[in-house]
C-alpha cells in the first residue's frame, strides 16, 4: 500500500501509525500461529517496533486486535525463555480478562 501511494517500500514501515504497526505485528504474528511455525513466530518479536518485549506486550495489550489473546498464548508456548514466556503469559491473560 505505502508503494502504491508513491512510497519507497524500504520505507513503508515509515508510513504505519505506532498502533498500526502494532496492529500488523498482531496479524501477522495470528499468521504464523495458524500455520504452527512456533520458531518463526519467536524470531517474530525482532521485528516488532518496540525496543523492549514489555513495551511491545502494553502496546500488544492496548491496540484490541481480536487476536491478540491466542497471538500471545501461541508466543508464550513457543517461547524458549521461561521468564519471558511467563510475562507473555500474563499479558495474555490481562487482555483475556480486560485487566491491565
Amino acid at each position: 500500500l505505502a508503494e502504491h501511494d508513491g512510497a519507497d517500500p524500504e520505507d513503508a514501515h515509515e508510513v504505519l501509525t505506532r498502533p498500526e504497526a502494532t496492529w500488523l505485528w498482531v496479524d501477522t504474528a495470528a499468521a504464523v500461529a495458524d500455520h504452527g511455525e512456533a520458531p518463526l513466530l519467536v524470531r517474530h518479536l525482532e521485528s516488532a517496533v518496540q525496543a523492549t518485549v514489555p513495551a511491545l506486550l502494553d502496546e500488544v495489550r492496548a491496540v484490541g486486535h481480536p487476536r491478540t489473546v491466542q497471538v500471545l498464548v501461541a508466543l508464550a508456548a513457543a517461547h524458549p525463555d521461561p521468564a519471558l514466556a511467563k510475562a507473555v503469559r500474563r499479558a495474555a491473560f490481562q487482555v483475556h480478562t480486560g485487566g491491565s
